[in-house]
């Protein structure tokens, strides 16, 4: 079975060095096409954690006055909510986690929503830690780029909006249902 990694983190900056306030990631089989939330959760391992602020600033990671008036609009309630009922984990800790989550195989593909931000991100807090990256360069996945290729598949809004977890979810079964469209779009091609 081929497995993926859809990683979503949510931010207090912009910038590819900014401080991490969660990270949320599945594993998932994008050549299958889950019907339901219910079965995408029972075929996929789920990683989240809390990132203590403080651990962020102490590594050289950033936050910005712009995100962080971001996340204090109304409409984010929900998601700062679920964030603050989360342990607070340090950054050294939560990239050790994530790494033992990923496990020892360095090609895993891992998906993040932009050529330049969820990876890269991750990847400089593992530098800034001075951990080991646990996905090899080679591994790097963009699904800003896969989505809008394709943008006559409609997302699937799953959970909390701006929650890490549900957003990468959210994500993996676009991502299914974009292959999908893909192959069906190719055999009508022939």
């Amino acid at each position: 079975m081929t497995i993926h990694v859809m990683l979503d983190i949510e931010t207090y900056g912009k910038g590819s060095f900014a401080a991490i306030r969660t990270i949320g990631a599945v594993k998932f089989n994008p050549n299958h096409h889950a019907e339901s939330l219910d079965e995408l959760m029972s075929t996929t391992e789920r990683f989240h954690v809390r990132v203590d602020l403080k651990s962020c600033f102490a590594a050289g990671l950033q936050a910005d006055a712009d995100t962080i008036e971001w996340w204090e609009v109304v409409k984010r309630d929900n998601a700062r909510a679920a964030i603050l009922a989360m342990e607070k984990v340090d950054l050294y800790n939560a990239l050790t986690g994530f790494a033992e989550w990923y496990g020892e195989d360095d090609s895993v593909p891992v998906w993040g929503n932009g050529a330049t931000f969820d990876n890269v991100i991750v990847l400089n807090a593992y530098g800034r830690c001075n951990l080991p990256r646990p996905w090899s360069y080679k591994a790097d996945r963009c699904f800003r780029t896969l989505k809008e290729m394709w943008p006559e598949v409609e997302p699937t809004d799953v959970g909390t909006a701006h929650g890490a977890l549900d957003d990468a979810l959210a994500q993996a079964w676009w991502m299914q249902r974009i292959v999908r469209h893909m192959r069906v779009g190719y055999r009508d091609a022939l």
